[in-house]
């Protein structure tokens, strides 16, 4: 089974415009609501994959319980540990004669350390032995980090295939704990490591940098140009097809469902690569912050490809 936590789960508001302009009073063309937090949201795809999958995590206050009603009526169960205060709105600004959007995000409420408890009692019911475990988005104040490498370490003890995805300290936290699989994004592995990756090369070896803090596999996300995985089993690159976006908010966490519900069910990791790079790549034709369709992502994993990176050559002695 795959679980996934979210911590600090939103609302996800799309404003789409003609045009953004500050300072002024701009008429809305159409807005939209969606259950989001990057768990939430690949909770919602691997089910709209056909996988199943189970949301945990926290749900504040009636918007809370909204989120909970609204993934359980698409058919996903939920686990949440329902807390005080009330679930952020964050809200994308879509201007179409553009092709940008502007996020506003909330950090989110007040979360007392006690809920943590709580949520680990219900992991510890629910976990087993090669389950999948993807722990992702920001953690609520004022919580510490430390709850990543918490919950990493706890699932690791059960033989829990574990998955971060995550920024900044949360990030910093959670590989320390060692989680099965790391994915980011070119500029959540520039801040974790201080440095500037500015092409495959630089970003391959971030991702070896990974691995050699004892994580098994490195995913990064590189936008139009795909992504790299490094794992025990060799390196690769993965080219996303051509297409017109639309938004591109939520791909990395459609790509990260992709990616763990093929290897959940014994893909390897080209396969996986295949449909995570589909799933994402569906995520940029919807608006705002709706996520992939099926019908897309079939239409597209064809198109996606990968390819094996091949060791340079080390050169003979005296050469």
């Amino acid at each position: 089974m795959i679980f996934t936590v979210t911590l600090n789960p939103t609302i996800d508001q799309t404003l789409v415009l003609e045009r953004f302009v500050a300072g002024d009073t701009l008429r809305v063309k159409s807005s939209r609501f969606d259950p989001g937090g990057k768990g939430v949201n690949v909770s919602w795809v691997v089910n709209e994959l056909g996988g199943e999958s189970v949301a945990m995590g926290f749900a504040p206050g009636g918007l809370g319980r909204y989120i909970e009603q609204t993934l359980k009526a698409q058919g996903i169960e939920c686990d949440f540990v329902h807390t005080k205060g009330e679930v952020r709105t964050n809200i994308t600004i879509l201007d179409e004669s553009r092709h940008i959007h502007t996020i506003l995000s909330d950090p989110g409420p007040e979360t007392d350390v006690r809920f943590v408890g709580q949520l680990l009692k219900k992991l510890r019911k629910r976990l087993s032995a090669n389950d999948w475990l993807i722990v992702a988005g920001s953690i609520p104040p004022p919580l510490s980090p430390d709850i990543y490498a918490e919950i990493i370490s706890m699932a690791r003890e059960y033989g829990v295939h574990t998955v971060l995805d995550a920024d900044g300290p949360a990030l910093v936290a959670g590989v320390a704990a060692r989680p099965e699989i790391v994915k980011g994004n070119r500029r959540e592995l520039e801040r974790l490591l201080g440095r500037h990756l500015s092409d495959e090369e630089s970003t391959l070896e971030a991702a070896n940098i990974l691995r050699e803090m004892t994580i098994r596999t490195a995913v990064v996300t590189r936008g139009r140009e795909g992504a790299v995985a490094v794992s025990d089993e060799g390196s690769w690159r993965s080219l996303a097809p051509r297409v017109r976006a639309v938004s591109a908010v939520g791909s990395g966490d459609a790509f990260l469902a992709g990616i763990v519900l093929s290897l959940s069910g014994g893909g390897t990791m080209e396969e996986a690569l295949r449909l995570g790079v589909a799933a994402g790549t569906a995520c940029v034709l919807t608006p705002g912050t709706e996520l992939c369709r099926r019908r897309e992502v079939d239409i597209l994993q064809p198109r996606v490809k990968v390819q094996r990176i091949e060791p340079e050559p080390a050169l003979a002695q005296g050469d």
